[in-house]
């Protein structure tokens, strides 16, 4: 991936967005709250109807950018477009959904200033609602479930057990060095996994990890958020895209040496994907036809034309 000259210490922010002013504002003022002062935010719309540049200009603060695409690229290219005018020695995506503690740069960003074998930082989440309310138990039960709650803090090194526990939040509370990407790119069929990818990008050459065990970040869950399916127009479309996105990436994890010891987990992981994506096209995946995918798969979405090979693999 291509930058411009990188400026040390600098973190830039890569916020993406697609007609959510109303989350949008409240990302950007975590943003501008942080007591780290040096980074950018970089705002890409993906072709909004709303009206996001001027909500970008309101702020009147000269560390935020705002970019537009002239068509919709969808969000992995969106976000690719976006890190190709980072400026930060280091990056770190902030969903334009999501918010930050006022304490998070600064916290997060101190190790990778003092150790360059660092090549991403993170911290736990709250996870809140559509309002901006805390679930707590939620917010404990992922803890639990992507191990942080038990994860020591500081440094590991190697990584990859993070990467295989889904403990490191890249979308949500992580920081990443900008090194990882300048030989490497963010592969398209990756998609909604892009951020899975720049953890695993992150953990290549046996680098390290650093973990803060304090929740400095806000994860909404709602129904417009990618997780829970967008909206309701096209959900459905949108699901198979996501699950697509993990049968890709997991396929690449299990081309992976470094990865070897834990294949049967990622193949198991693989195997899933591919039947919810034919669950979500026909229903039971048990009684569909090889002919009634390929023609659900070629006559549908075009963006889904590519995956016959993927949905195939169950009757083989």
């Amino acid at each position: 991936m291509q930058f411009p000259p990188m400026e040390p210490g600098m973190v830039s922010i890569i916020t993406t967005t697609y007609n959510r002013t109303h989350y949008l504002k409240q990302a950007i003022e975590s943003a501008l709250k942080q007591t780290y002062p040096h980074f950018e935010m970089i705002v890409s719309d993906d072709a909004s109807t709303e009206d996001v540049e001027s909500v970008v200009a309101g702020f009147k603060d000269p560390r935020l950018r705002y970019r537009r695409n002239e068509t919709n690229l969808g969000m992995c290219a969106n976000i690719c477009a976006a890190l190709q005018e980072a400026r930060g020695e280091f990056f770190a995506y902030l969903n334009d959904d999501d918010m930050w503690e006022p304490t998070f740069l600064e916290k997060v960003v101190a190790p990778m200033m003092q150790n360059p074998e660092i090549t991403v930082s993170f911290s736990d989440h709250y996870v809140i609602d559509d309002d901006g309310n805390i679930d707590l138990r939620l917010t404990e039960d992922l803890s639990a479930r992507y191990k942080r709650k038990e994860l020591q803090p500081g440094i590991h090194k190697p990584f990859v057990h993070l990467l295989i526990a889904q403990s490191i939040p890249c979308a949500q509370a992580s920081i990443f060095r900008r090194q990882i990407l300048e030989d490497a790119d963010i592969p398209e069929e990756v998609g909604t996994c892009y951020d899975q990818w720049t953890g695993y990008l992150a953990s290549c050459s046996e680098k390290a990890a650093y973990y803060t065990p304090e929740r400095l970040a806000f994860y909404r869950v709602h129904l417009l958020s990618s997780t829970a399916g967008s909206s309701q127009s096209g959900k459905s479309d949108r699901a198979i895209e996501w699950h697509m996105s993990s049968y890709n990436y997991y396929s690449k994890l299990i081309s992976d040496a470094q990865y070897s010891k834990y294949l049967k987990e990622l193949l198991r992981r693989r195997s899933l994907s591919c039947r919810l994506i034919a669950k979500k096209i026909h229903g039971d995946w048990r009684t569909i036809s090889s002919q009634k995918v390929s023609l659900s798969v070629t006559k549908g979405s075009p963006k889904f034309k590519g995956f016959f090979s993927v949905i195939a693999l169950l009757y083989a």
